[in-house]
């Protein structure tokens, strides 16, 4: 016999996706403040001291030896992380996950991009550092140099992606495939727009490690939401165990 109730206030708050969500958020905050901070590091302890000076060298480096070739090999490495390839490679993958009923994976990959373009929008807008002092071969805000968001986006969407893999199958090929896409792409976005003189050295570093954190918020939150999901079926399944349990005789009328 099977014992339903209504949902109490406490169920709906409980239910993993709200938990997978309220866990995000506060994970994305964590993330604001250390963009925050590492732009304040950047801006007030970089610009205008040594290792400013090094972004600027190797800036002029990658200008001074531009050709051609290397200008639109840089715009197809540029193109891994653009809006639109994000989007679609985004897309796709939500679909096959859908049909293969992967709810935890999709939620890892929506919670981590959704995380990255919130960080980057915030970043941006509080933190003011201009770009490389070369020629640009793109035609973008020139104060919105930190943090690098091809970078950033490149490191949470194919880092994502290897995780994904890691945790639906255990074929080798796939495996390897995937995280050597995950090192491999983020390291050519990132030499790609310093080549193309759009961010500084410091940029992209800092969009790797805040690509790779949306990755951990997106992990930690599913997790939190796979915790809840396993709490609410025992708590549901324990009011059958204890019917199960009674003595018949208790349920005969004296």
């Amino acid at each position: 016999m099977n014992i339903r109730e209504e949902p109490t206030t406490s169920d709906k708050r409980n239910h993993p996706v709200v938990v997978t969500a309220v866990v995000g958020f506060l994970g994305w905050l964590v993330l604001v403040a250390i963009a925050l901070a590492l732009g304040a590091l950047v801006t007030h302890f970089v610009v205008g001291h040594t290792l400013g000076h090094g972004d600027f060298d190797v800036a002029r480096w990658f200008a001074d030896r531009r050709t051609d070739t290397w200008n639109s090999l840089s715009r197809i490495g540029s193109y891994f992380a653009e809006t639109v390839t994000v989007f679609i490679v985004v897309a796709i993958t939500l679909v096959v996950l859908a049909v293969k009923r992967a709810w935890p994976q999709a939620g890892l990959l929506v919670v981590a991009m959704a995380a990255e373009g919130g960080v980057y929008l915030v970043a941006t807008y509080v933190v003011s550092r201009n770009r490389p002092a070369v020629p640009r071969l793109e035609d973008l805000i020139n104060s919105d140099s930190y943090p690098s968001g091809h970078t950033a986006a490149s490191m949470a969407l194919y880092g994502s992606l290897c995780v994904i893999v890691w945790s639906m199958t255990h074929t080798r090929l796939w495996r390897a495939l995937f995280l050597g896409l995950a090192i491999v792409a983020p390291l050519i976005v990132a030499t790609s727009r310093v080549y193309r003189g759009m961010h500084n050295v410091t940029d992209v570093v800092c969009g790797m490690l805040l690509g790779a954190g949306c990755i951990v918020v997106g992990y930690v939150a599913v997790r939190a939401g796979l915790a809840a999901a396993h709490a609410r079926r025992e708590a549901a399944e324990a009011p059958d165990r204890e019917l199960s349990s009674l003595p018949l005789a208790q349920g005969v009328a004296r």
